[in-house]
């Protein structure tokens, strides 16, 4: 948590002059968005059947907020918060019982939730955007993660992300909708690794890397 603690005050040291000598910026822009994802696959007798054990079931839903200080007409800096929620789960095909229904095994999954806080800058070109985020303080509580101990065999605590691979891209544009109000689309890439859980190192020392796409929808104010 040190190194975490660290990378926040750096990030704050080198926004901190940037907003304060934006003497032509024109506002802060605030952003909230949320993006959903559902995907599912099962193993049917007969197509139309009625519901079977699934063989992976993933439904997300996920909260952005962002607050940045536009210090000229292409570039942008500030802070952004993002939490995901879940359920998440997985198992083999093991055929059909007697009656004909999809038999399962070696399930795995749970719920899981994701929070993110950090900082981003964002270049601008007309109604397109892309921005760059860091966070140094990143959390995941994932209940279908039991096979990931820490040293000390803890599974129920959360996974902390590594102190510098915990990144995001996004590119999008927007639609006016009224002299201070926007709709946006953006299509959002991160990258994180975890390398502790419940403060301690994961067991082995190993890492765990996760990629995600996401698009995300949202409005914008100009204040």
């Amino acid at each position: 948590m040190i190194w975490k603690h660290q990378m926040l005050s750096l990030i704050i040291f080198l926004l901190t002059p940037i907003i304060l000598i934006a003497q032509n910026s024109t506002s802060w822009r605030i952003e909230g968005g949320i993006t959903i994802s559902h995907f599912q696959q099962q193993v049917k007798s007969n197509i139309g059947g009625p519901k079977e054990d699934e063989l992976i079931n993933n439904f997300e839903f996920g909260l952005i907020a962002t607050g940045a200080y536009e210090f000229n007409e292409y570039f942008s800096a500030g802070i952004f918060t993002r939490l995901d929620t879940g359920e998440r789960n997985m198992a083999i095909f093991d055929g059909f019982d007697a009656e004909g229904k999809t038999k399962v095994k070696d399930k795995i999954g749970g719920s899981y939730t994701e929070i993110w806080i950090g900082a981003m800058i964002r270049g601008m070109w007309k109604q397109f955007s892309l921005d760059v985020g860091y966070t140094p303080f990143g959390i995941r509580r994932d209940d279908g993660r039991s096979d990931l101990p820490s040293a000390s065999g803890n599974t129920s605590d959360s996974f902390e992300t590594h102190p510098t691979i915990a990144w995001l891209i996004a590119l999008g544009g927007t639609i006016p909708v009224g002299s201070t109000l926007d709709i946006f689309i953006k299509v959002e890439y991160r990258v994180r690794y975890y390398n502790k859980r419940g403060g301690e190192n994961l067991e082995g020392d190993i890492n765990l890397g996760t990629q995600s796409i996401a698009p995300i929808i949202g409005v914008a104010w100009q204040l």
